[in-house]
């Protein structure tokens, strides 16, 4: 089975049982090609991902591989675990799922005369993150004059 064809079909199994547990997946990646690959799945849900719920994700995720014996003949390892509580954005889909939740964005470069901002996100639209302040101000920042986008938290 080629690799992107192994992928592809991961995610699709991996989704079918995120949905099934009221889970989102963040991110799905395969590092270490040779001998056994490390898959790494990263969960979310609006409540908060428990220790419990990274377990059943990986009892459930873990069988389901098992029965596709092509996928990884030489076996794997697979890690499940939340984003945390100041996990740097990377992916459009990241973007989307924390719509809402506070950010903090630090810029290469001054937009609009800030290098840092911190607000609600409100989601990721043409190529700019947008994200309101508090004080109800919303700024576009291009994607790539993000040096570092992540969500906040303050304890």
């Amino acid at each position: 089975m080629s690799k992107g064809k192994r992928n592809e079909q991961l995610w699709e199994i991996a989704e079918a049982v995120a949905s099934a547990e009221d889970l989102k997946i963040v991110s799905l990646e395969v590092k270490g090609e040779q001998g056994r690959p490390h898959v790494v799945v990263v969960l979310h849900k609006e409540e908060g991902v428990t220790v419990g719920d990274c377990q059943q994700f990986n009892d459930l995720l873990g069988a389901r591989l098992e029965l596709e014996e092509d996928m990884f003949p030489d076996g794997y390892y697979l890690e499940v675990s939340s984003p945390g509580l100041d996990r740097r954005l990377v992916t459009d889909r990241e973007f989307d799922i924390f719509r809402g939740r506070t950010v903090e964005v630090n810029t290469y470069a001054p937009v609009e005369g800030k290098k840092r901002f911190r607000g609600s996100l409100q989601g990721l639209c043409d190529g700019y993150i947008v994200v309101t302040e508090d004080d109800g101000t919303t700024y576009r920042i291009p994607r790539e004059m993000a040096a570092r986008a992540k969500l906040y938290y303050e304890l």
